[in-house]
């Protein structure tokens, strides 16, 4: 406790003052009691300034305080680089299930004509996802991506690997990359490694497309992925643009000596329109380097207002047989979807057609035309709660799609319901 001593000898001139007072007003002298006044008043002020000296050097100032402080947080940063890492890099995912029912009940339980695998009559995991993520910033930065699925999906998706046993060591990463940003103009981006493809409107995440089941254009006239490099540059605010240089069609080794060359550019003239042309050709049959497939993919984005969108995908793509003659084979479809949602986007609903010409079997095996429609409403508890109800009709002008043991017929419908969450840091 600080003691306040001139309270105190406040105090004590008082009683002194009071008692003597009297004294020297009983002798008649006043001239002893000022100068007695005058030595306590400068007793008082000496012992003033002691008190605040003791007490600076009792408390430290306010100016080394920040430099105590720090050091435990210089040390907490040496020390926890694993914390550094999670602040550094973000990390994502989602699981993903579904139930479908093809009204053909086909007795080998798996619904036609998907790219990836859909079960039918059967309440089914579809995939889990998790993301580690750390983009590239200013010039001369690094970055990385690795996306580890695991489900059927997954299985699927990694089907057309060309190398035995390279789909069950490829599988569980659907992109593992590095970027790095160059110092070219105001940075070209760079990636190398295992990436989606550059073309076509949806992608292997269902969350994130208008329909949970892909397109005929999504499962038979793209790529999946590709291994190799990409460069990505931003030409003005409107055009980016982009080249490729990789092994080919979701191969992560290649199935022969050539190399798959592409390129992109997306025009975006405001925040509601945007039109992208990709283009991807190179050798594609095993252990030879020609002819080349290739491959013509536009895409149109459009936002009418902020609760109505649409989206078309257009392509054209071609390859020769594996004969003599290396006869041209060619295939093309066309995609359009409009997406009507709330004005909370809780609720959302989308319609969907396609057309889908095959003419030389490449990608159906056989020489047909194949339309769908696709109703979708999508139900938003949450934004990362994502619950499809769909229906789908897929016919063709050929006996294609199987029903019971092995009867083939023109047409399918199947009803489906699907459940997608996601997480992330900050996504909830």
């Amino acid at each position: 406790m600080k003691t306040n001593w001139a309270m105190l000898l406040l105090a004590g001139l008082l009683t002194s003052g009071l008692s003597n007072g009297v004294l020297l007003a009983q002798d008649g002298s006043q001239e002893e009691l000022l100068e007695r006044i005058k030595k306590l008043e400068e007793r008082i002020a000496e012992l003033e300034g002691t008190s605040k000296a003791t007490s600076r050097e009792a408390e430290p100032s306010g100016e080394t305080a920040p430099a105590e402080t720090a050091a435990p947080e210089a040390e907490s940063s040496d020390t926890a680089p694993i914390l550094d890492f999670f602040k550094a890099t973000k990390i994502s995912g989602y699981v993903d299930a579904y139930y479908g029912y093809n009204t053909n009940d086909p007795d080998s339980g798996i619904v036609d004509f998907r790219g990836l695998d859909t079960r039918h009559n059967s309440f089914q995991f579809d995939l889990a996802k998790i993301v580690f993520d750390r983009p590239a910033g200013e010039t001369n930065s690094l970055g990385y991506r690795i996306d580890l699925v695991y489900g059927p999906a997954a299985d699927t998706y990694h089907s057309f690997e060309p190398v035995g046993g390279q789909q069950e060591i490829i599988k569980n990463i659907q992109q593992a990359y590095v970027s790095y940003v160059a110092p070219v103009g105001d940075g070209l981006t760079v990636d190398v490694g295992k990436f989606g493809t550059f073309v076509g409107a949806e992608v292997l995440d269902t969350i994130d497309n208008f329909q949970y089941q892909q397109s005929i254009l999504f499962g038979f006239a793209q790529p999946y992925y590709h291994t190799g490099v990409r460069t990505s540059y931003s030409a003005s605010d409107t055009v980016d643009v982009g080249f490729y240089l990789v092994n080919g069609w979701n191969n992560s080794t290649d199935n022969n000596t050539g190399k798959s060359v592409g390129w992109s550019i997306a025009v975006s003239p405001n925040d509601n329109f945007s039109i992208s042309q990709g283009y991807l050709g190179g050798p594609e049959l095993d252990g030879i380097n020609s002819p080349w497939r290739h491959l013509f993919d536009t895409v149109i984005s459009a936002s009418v207002n902020d609760q109505v969108e649409v989206l078309i995908n257009y392509d054209y793509g071609y390859d020769a047989e594996v004969q003599p003659d290396f006869d041209r084979t060619a295939w093309q479809g066309i995609a359009g979807a409009v997406r009507f949602s709330t004005s909370g986007k809780k609720w959302a609903f989308s319609p969907r057609f396609e057309y889908f010409a095959d003419k030389d079997a490449f990608a159906t095996g056989i020489v047909q035309d194949l339309k769908e429609i696709t109703l979708t409403a999508d139900y938003r508890a949450r934004p990362n709660f994502s619950t499809k109800f769909e229906y789908r009709y897929d016919w063709s002008d050929q006996p294609f799609f199987v029903r019971g043991a092995d009867e083939l017929v023109t047409s399918q419908s199947v009803f489906l319901i699907a459940f997608v969450y996601s997480f992330g840091f900050g996504d909830e």
